[in-house]
Parts: C-alpha cells; sequence; structure tokens
C-alpha cells in the first residue's frame, strides 16, 4: 500500500481550459509532487515558491496538452533532475515530442528527458511521498489515476458529476466506465475526488449522483 502521511493539497486551474495542476506536498517533509502541468504553469510555480516545497517529480494523469503544456517551464522552474512520470502508453508524448490529440492540430512539445514510468498496480515514490498507479484508460490510452492517502487525482477519467470525454480516435467509451467502476467505485465513499477539471468530490457523491455511471 501506498504511504498514507497527511498532505497538503493544493490547486491551480488556467483560464483557457480550467484544468487544473495540483501540489501534494507532505508537510513534515516538504517534498511534493506536482499532478498536471496546465497552461499556466506560473501559477503552480508561485505556489511552490510560496510554501517552501520541495518538487520531487511532476506526474501526469495523461498527456492531453492542457495538461502538459507547462512542463517546460515547470522543468525550468524545478530542474531536468525531476522526473516526469507517465504511463508507458503515452511516454512518447514526453520522450519524443509527439502529439496525443491529431484532432486538435495542436503543437507537439519539445522531448524531455528523464522520463519515468507509472505503472500500474505499483507505487510511485518521489521523495518522501507515495502514490498508488491505477490504470483508469478511455479518455486517453494512458490515463491514470494516483492515489495517496484518502485523495484520487483522477485527471479527465471522472469528475464531479460527469466522466471524461471518449468521442476522439484513441478513446475507448466502454474502456472509461470498467475504468472507473472497477479502480474508483471500489473505492471508499469518504475518498476525495480531485479532477482534471472543476471543483474536488467524493467517491460516495460520484456514486450516488453522478448520471453517466
Amino acid at each position: 500500500m501506498a504511504d498514507e502521511r497527511p498532505v497538503h493539497i493544493e490547486s491551480t486551474a488556467d483560464r483557457q481550459f480550467g484544468t487544473n495542476s495540483y501540489l501534494v506536498e507532505d508537510e513534515s517533509t516538504r517534498d511534493a509532487v506536482v499532478v498536471d502541468a496546465n497552461l499556466a504553469p506560473e501559477l503552480m510555480v508561485d505556489l511552490v515558491r510560496g510554501r517552501g516545497s520541495t518538487v520531487r517529480a511532476i506526474l501526469l494523469t495523461h498527456t492531453d496538452i492542457d495538461h502538459v503544456a507547462g512542463l517546460g517551464r515547470l522543468r525550468k522552474e524545478f530542474g531536468d533532475e525531476v522526473p516526469i512520470a507517465v504511463h508507458d502508453a503515452e511516454r512518447e508524448v514526453v520522450a519524443g515530442g509527439t502529439v496525443l490529440r491529431r484532432e486538435f492540430g495542436a503543437p507537439s512539445l519539445p522531448a524531455f528527458d528523464n522520463v519515468a514510468r507509472l505503472v500500474p498496480g505499483e507505487v510511485y515514490r518521489a521523495g518522501s511521498l507515495e502514490f498508488e498507479v491505477l490504470h483508469t484508460p478511455g479518455h486517453s490510452p494512458g490515463g491514470v489515476t494516483l492515489k495517496i492517502g484518502n485523495a484520487l487525482f483522477t485527471g479527465d477519467a471522472l469528475f464531479a458529476g460527469s466522466i471524461g470525454r471518449s468521442d476522439f480516435s484513441n478513446s475507448d467509451g466502454r474502456a472509461l466506465l470498467e475504468g472507473i467502476r472497477r479502480e474508483l467505485l471500489s473505492q471508499p465513499d469518504d475518498h476525495l475526488v480531485f479532477s482534471g477539471h472543476g471543483p474536488a468530490s467524493t467517491i460516495g457523491q460520484e456514486r450516488r449522483f453522478n448520471p453517466y455511471l
């Protein structure tokens, strides 16, 4: 099981897509990770500086452009020694500078080195923080949920009152629902859902009231 020590969680959101980036910090050690890199990375940089956190890794729930556009600024600020961790199915978006969605016509990112693996069923360790990696594909092939304590960072799989889009060429609506039911709805009702867009929720709230589940 991953570490369940108390952590501080704080979010920033960009104006263009309302995409959430999260700072997850062990308050006893000040070790931290950033979950997803939205289009306003300067907000996360300011948050990290203000708290005096030491960023040990950047973890990606998936690689849509609005979740990775800030990687260059974050790497410049926190250093190339900070790994960027992603599921193998979407590794080349980060390591090879490819694009995830041809439909968007979005420019590719530069290729980054020091790319680590988020392996479903395994624990990812970043300093004193430990995250369970849950595979929640469907919105994208390598979509993952990152669990630490009672917090679930669900990316664009599960939202408050909704679920992720599955109308892209590399999406799979059936896999999306199966992953949510298997990996997320199996969690306790009081577990917190921190999604890629919108407000936080709980598993119990989504189990009872989400019209898509």
